[in-house]
């Protein structure tokens, strides 16, 4: 190849990185190279950095009127199309099965639906895998008392993995189990692997249910048990190694957001009384005030990130609103609900279409630290 085919197919490579998902699964038809590159880990790795279509997806409750003049929370989960959110108009999300929605991470939605089963969905390319079955047998009086989940790319294998983490709850003795379950699924082998657990009563973290994923890294935020002190913990998709990152220590500064600011990881702390909140990013391993806001008045607790620092509250009178700390402005986003969870929607085309034959799996025994001759069914 000259330098002038090379340059070409780069130039031609980089322009296809910065179109939408649709217009490429309609381009997969024109010759077998673009087909082959469209499902490349470096081009969809690139597509994500390339083409700036991130979009707000909340998930909110609105009271619905029964036949019998009773009034009970709907649960609704909406996308914002418009990007720059001029246009406040929703869209909204239908999943292909019915379960509980996590994610998205980096536009794949994890499911969880009845019998246990997952189910992973891209909804930019409309493709969906059920997953092997993660069947948890427990002994008498055990429940699960929370889960959290994460989704990214393992850069060691060029592999994308789910993670999952069972937090369980003796209810004879009325409380958690020493050690939390952990299971970390392989897109490209179909299959479970359980990792080494950790010290589920050494944590809190319910609520923590979506990670934050960076470089290769899933994140939750979590507090110790014993004195509710703020904890990261972070999850290698690598090495499948759990490690813990101090936040920086602010007395009094709940609630608290984990989220991603110009490609780094970040807090946003809030001062409850005051109303003042700090950002705070990590780099090189240390933590760096980068903003402080306030007082900003009327708001109840802040939600999530946006884009360039602006981040999401909710109010006092039950608004959503955006800030945005480069203007001081705060916009009205035209929605009221006594609940908000806003989650950032990037389309890929990282694929999840389903070819292998599924295969049930039982969680061993000796992982989650119990004794089989005291099981039953749940």
């Amino acid at each position: 190849m000259t330098s002038d085919e090379q340059f070409l197919e780069e130039t031609i490579i980089e322009i296809l990185s910065k179109l939408p998902v649709k217009s490429l699964l309609r381009f997969r038809c024109i010759c077998k190279s673009w087909c082959a590159l469209f499902n490349r880990h470096n081009f969809i790795s690139k597509h994500l950095n390339n083409y700036h279509n991130t979009r707000l997806i909340v998930h909110y409750m609105e009271k619905f009127d029964g036949p019998d003049e009773s009034s009970y929370p709907l649960f609704l989960c909406s996308l914002f199309p418009d990007e720059t959110l001029t246009n406040l108009s929703l869209q909204a999300i239908d999943n292909p099965v019915r379960g509980e929605l996590g994610g998205p991470y980096n536009g794949i939605f994890c499911i969880f639906g009845n019998n246990n089963r997952i189910t992973l969905w891209n909804r930019a390319t409309k493709e969906s895998r059920v997953l092997p079955k993660c069947t948890t047998v427990f002994p008498k009086y055990t429940s699960i008392f929370c889960k959290c989940t994460g989704f990214g790319l393992d850069p060691m294998s060029t592999d994308y993995k789910l993670v999952l983490i069972f937090t369980l709850w003796n209810e004879k003795l009325d409380l958690l189990y020493e050690f939390s379950h952990v299971a970390v699924y392989s897109l490209s082998t179909n299959s479970w692997r359980y990792c080494d657990c950790f010290k589920s009563n050494h944590y809190y973290m319910d609520g923590a249910f979506d990670s934050v994923y960076l470089d290769g890294v899933c994140y939750w935020l979590s507090e110790f048990r014993d004195n509710d002190h703020k904890v990261i913990l972070s999850f290698h998709l690598g090495n499948e190694v759990f490690e813990e990152i101090q936040e920086p220590y602010i007395p009094e500064s709940t609630p608290t957001i984990l989220g991603i600011y110009n490609h780094s990881l970040c807090l946003l702390l809030s001062h409850n009384i005051e109303n003042y909140y700090d950002i705070w990013v990590m780099k090189y391993k240390c933590w760096i005030k980068q903003l402080s806001l306030g007082p900003l008045n009327g708001v109840r607790t802040p939600l999530g990130f946006w884009k360039k620092g602006a981040f999401f509250v909710h109010s006092t009178n039950e608004q959503l609103l955006l800030y945005d700390p480069n203007t001081q402005e705060m916009r009205d986003l035209g929605r009221k609900s006594f609940h908000f969870s806003v989650h950032i929607y990037r389309e890929s085309l990282i694929r999840v279409k389903q070819e292998d034959n599924l295969l049930d799996f039982d969680i061993p025994w000796h992982l989650l630290g119990v004794y089989q001759t005291d099981a039953s069914p749940p």
